[in-house]
């Protein structure tokens, strides 16, 4: 099994980026639709993305467990957990399914919307999070894919989701002679083409790779995979959550700061979150090779990897910033006509040399520890330093000392450095006293590590 950080980051990398697409995909057709369409089911969806984030990161802790006993060289107990992990994602999946669609309208009219823009997010709300079952599979697929070292195939599984959801858009919304369903064709589209991808990952993974699952002998192993799998998983969905809300806020500081920063922010994210994508795609190829070769025992070259991983991380994330910064001036004049937006954005790029690598730094450094076990200090610091420090400096600086956008900037590059030194100074130390797990001249199987 080859577990290089590379080899498992750059299909995931693409993995991330083709349902970036996706989504992109899904705006424009309702643009097609009409304006009304997108803005209802812009606010909706920051419901539906919550969710299916949570469930990624679900899959990515499972992934983590998987990885540190077949590591171990446990391949039964593995095969175990997958078992129960496919149960437990498929009693949360249909409790959130349930939820969601039952209470669609509720959920709109509670995000404000009223009359056809009720109408318009209830229906995405129904379709899209009613099939919140068949994401929460996907990740969980996803994350034995990747336990295995087959992020490729995770990969391909994306590619196909996308072709087929392009499809179906072009059947079921635009074509001329089909049925122009408008936002019910654009959600019943991401539905299908989803289920399509399951489908797709279920051949993948019990077909083509032959990963096995395997039934507990009893329940009290049950419980017990069940409980390692929720002690990994939790935290690691819980400071996403934390995040996602820190977002909400911000964006309401930044709307009371004018219209030309709040539309700044939007079209500069589109840049920032593929130069994230980047880093996110690396800490996740590390914390899988970190994880194998913890059940290993093999801490020299756990601390020469995530090292090497991580300086390559900031330089990638540094580099790319620069080139955005570079850029500035053309990326918002594709975007936008107003010189006060123009000038916004591309404030809030050259910004981003300033937080950029730090946040590299924060995912590739927390995916270490997570990765030897220490799961609750990434999303504890987290959420400490985002909820405590970010949140009153970005409303302090920027409403009540006048800074407008450059005060939200600053906070973020105090927040995402102060965390990435926390983590920082927490790896070194774990590092360098791994405790009383056996450091082995050989991994097991020895598997192949590079960067």
């Amino acid at each position: 099994m080859n577990i290089g950080v590379l080899s498992l980051s750059w299909p995931i990398f693409i993995q991330l980026a083709f349902t970036y697409c996706m989504g992109l995909v899904d705006i424009w057709a309702l643009g097609m639709v009409s304006d009304a369409a997108a803005g209802s089911v812009g606010s909706v969806n920051t419901v539906t993305t919550f969710v299916l984030m949570m469930f990624s990161f679900m899959g990515q802790g499972g992934s983590l467990v998987y990885a540190r006993m077949l590591g171990k060289g446990d391949v039964k107990k593995a095969q175990e957990c997958y078992s129960v992990a496919l149960g437990l994602h498929v009693l949360l999946g249909v409790a959130v399914s349930a939820a969601l669609y039952l209470w669609a309208e509720d959920v709109a009219g509670l995000l404000g919307l009223r009359g056809q823009h009720l109408a318009y997010g209830t229906t995405f709300l129904q379709i899209v999070g009613g099939s919140c079952l068949i994401h929460s599979l996907v990740a969980m697929l996803g994350g034995v894919l990747a336990a295995n070292g087959r992020t490729r195939a995770a990969m391909y599984a994306a590619m196909f989701t996308n072709v087929v959801n392009i499809v179906l858009i072009g059947f079921l919304v635009l074509l001329p002679a089909g049925p122009q369903w408008g936002v019910r064709g654009v959600a019943l589209s991401t539905a299908l083409a989803t289920g399509a991808g399951l489908l797709f990952s279920v051949w993948l993974v019990l077909r083509h790779v032959r990963i096995r699952f395997r039934r507990p002998a009893d329940a009290r192993q049950v419980k017990a995979h069940a409980a390692l799998l929720a002690a990994v998983s939790l935290p690691t969905m819980l400071e996403p959550a934390f995040w996602q809300g820190a977002q909400i806020v911000t964006t309401r500081i930044i709307s009371a700061i004018g219209d030309s920063e709040l539309a700044a922010r939007m079209y500069t994210l589109s840049i920032t979150n593929m130069i994230g994508m980047v880093s996110s795609a690396l800490s996740q190829g590390l914390q899988i090779t970190v994880g194998y070769l913890a059940g290993a025992g093999d801490w020299e070259r756990i601390r020469r990897v995530s090292r090497a991983t991580r300086l390559g991380g900031v330089v990638a994330a540094f580099v790319l910033a620069i080139a955005a910064a570079l850029s500035s001036g053309v990326i918002m004049d594709a975007f936008t006509d107003s010189p006060d937006v123009a000038e916004a954005g591309r404030l809030l790029l050259w910004c981003g040399l300033l937080y950029l690598p730090g946040s590299s730094l924060i995912m590739t450094t927390a995916s270490s520890l997570r990765a030897v076990g220490q799961v609750n200090y990434p999303a504890v610091t987290g959420i400490l330093v985002l909820w405590g420090v970010f949140i009153p400096l970005a409303y302090v600086l920027s409403l009540p000392l006048g800074l407008a956008i450059l005060g939200v900037m600053i906070a973020m590059t105090v927040d995402e450095n102060l965390r990435a030194l926390l983590l920082g100074v927490r790896w070194r130390r774990v590092s360098a006293a791994p405790g009383t797990e056996p450091v082995t001249e050989k991994a097991k199987e020895a598997p192949s590590v590079g960067i």
